[in-house]
Protein backbone atom coordinates (compact mmCIF):
# COMPACT_ATOMS: atom_id res chain seq x y z
CA UNK A 1 0.00 0.00 0.00
CA UNK A 2 3.25 2.51 0.70
CA UNK A 3 3.61 1.67 -2.91
CA UNK A 4 0.99 2.31 -4.61
CA UNK A 5 0.58 5.57 -2.50
CA UNK A 6 4.19 6.79 -3.47
CA UNK A 7 3.81 5.97 -7.20
CA UNK A 8 0.55 7.88 -6.78
CA UNK A 9 2.05 11.14 -5.30
CA UNK A 10 4.43 11.04 -8.30
CA UNK A 11 1.74 10.54 -11.16
CA UNK A 12 -0.14 13.28 -9.21
CA UNK A 13 3.41 15.66 -9.31
CA UNK A 14 3.41 14.33 -13.29
CA UNK A 15 -0.14 15.27 -14.38
CA UNK A 16 -0.05 18.68 -12.49
CA UNK A 17 3.38 19.50 -14.13
CA UNK A 18 1.87 18.54 -17.50
CA UNK A 19 -1.26 20.97 -16.76
CA UNK A 20 1.18 23.96 -16.08
CA UNK A 21 3.42 22.88 -19.41
CA UNK A 22 0.19 23.20 -21.32
CA UNK A 23 -0.98 25.94 -20.14
CA UNK A 24 2.07 28.15 -20.80
CA UNK A 25 1.94 26.25 -24.18
CA UNK A 26 -1.36 27.13 -24.90
CA UNK A 27 -0.90 30.82 -22.99
CA UNK A 28 2.16 31.39 -25.94
CA UNK A 29 0.21 29.95 -28.84
CA UNK A 30 -2.73 32.67 -27.68
CA UNK A 31 -0.22 35.41 -28.03
CA UNK A 32 2.04 34.41 -31.35
CA UNK A 33 -0.99 32.64 -33.23
CA UNK A 34 -3.80 34.67 -32.46
CA UNK A 35 -2.51 37.86 -30.91
CA UNK A 36 -3.63 37.81 -27.37
CA UNK A 37 -1.94 40.65 -25.83
CA UNK A 38 -2.83 40.71 -22.02
CA UNK A 39 -2.52 37.92 -19.94
CA UNK A 40 -6.39 37.72 -19.15
CA UNK A 41 -7.25 37.02 -22.75
CA UNK A 42 -4.49 34.67 -23.23
CA UNK A 43 -5.47 32.98 -20.03
CA UNK A 44 -9.23 32.39 -21.22
CA UNK A 45 -8.45 31.67 -24.61
CA UNK A 46 -6.05 28.53 -22.87
CA UNK A 47 -8.69 27.77 -20.66
CA UNK A 48 -11.11 27.56 -23.49
CA UNK A 49 -8.92 24.80 -25.07
CA UNK A 50 -9.80 21.33 -25.27
CA UNK A 51 -6.06 20.06 -24.21
CA UNK A 52 -6.24 22.40 -21.68
CA UNK A 53 -9.80 19.73 -20.08
CA UNK A 54 -7.71 16.97 -20.76
CA UNK A 55 -4.62 18.04 -18.88
CA UNK A 56 -6.85 18.82 -16.54
CA UNK A 57 -8.80 15.96 -16.23
CA UNK A 58 -5.77 13.78 -15.62
CA UNK A 59 -4.66 15.49 -13.24
CA UNK A 60 -8.35 15.03 -11.34
CA UNK A 61 -7.92 11.06 -12.28
CA UNK A 62 -4.27 11.51 -10.19
CA UNK A 63 -5.63 13.08 -7.15
CA UNK A 64 -8.48 10.53 -7.03
CA UNK A 65 -5.72 7.55 -7.25
CA UNK A 66 -3.86 9.33 -4.41
CA UNK A 67 -6.72 9.26 -2.71
CA UNK A 68 -7.30 5.68 -3.06
CA UNK A 69 -3.79 5.01 -2.60
CA UNK A 70 -4.19 7.22 0.73
CA UNK A 71 -7.59 4.76 2.04
CA UNK A 72 -5.92 1.63 1.01
CA UNK A 73 -3.15 1.89 3.37
CA UNK A 74 -5.08 3.40 6.10
CA UNK A 75 -7.08 0.33 5.59
CA UNK A 76 -3.76 -1.55 5.39
CA UNK A 77 -2.95 -0.22 9.12
CA UNK A 78 -6.27 -0.62 10.74
CA UNK A 79 -6.88 -4.14 9.17
CA UNK A 80 -3.32 -5.09 10.84
CA UNK A 81 -3.63 -2.93 14.58
CA UNK A 82 -6.79 -5.63 14.70
CA UNK A 83 -4.71 -8.29 13.67
CA UNK A 84 -2.30 -7.35 16.70
CA UNK A 85 -5.09 -6.42 19.13
CA UNK A 86 -6.27 -10.56 18.62
CA UNK A 87 -2.90 -11.47 18.79
CA UNK A 88 -2.00 -9.63 22.08
CA UNK A 89 -5.52 -11.03 23.21
CA UNK A 90 -4.72 -14.86 21.97
CA UNK A 91 -1.32 -14.36 24.26
CA UNK A 92 -3.12 -12.86 27.59
CA UNK A 93 -5.35 -15.67 27.41
CA UNK A 94 -3.23 -18.37 26.74
CA UNK A 95 -1.12 -17.00 29.49
CA UNK A 96 -4.26 -16.41 31.76
CA UNK A 97 -5.15 -20.67 30.79
CA UNK A 98 -1.50 -22.08 31.21
CA UNK A 99 -0.64 -20.35 34.79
Amino acid sequence: AGAEWQQSEIDLAKAEAAEKKMFAILQFRAQTEFGHKSIAAQSSWADSQDEMEVARINRGVAKGALAAAKANYEAAQTEFKAWQSKEAARRAERRVYES
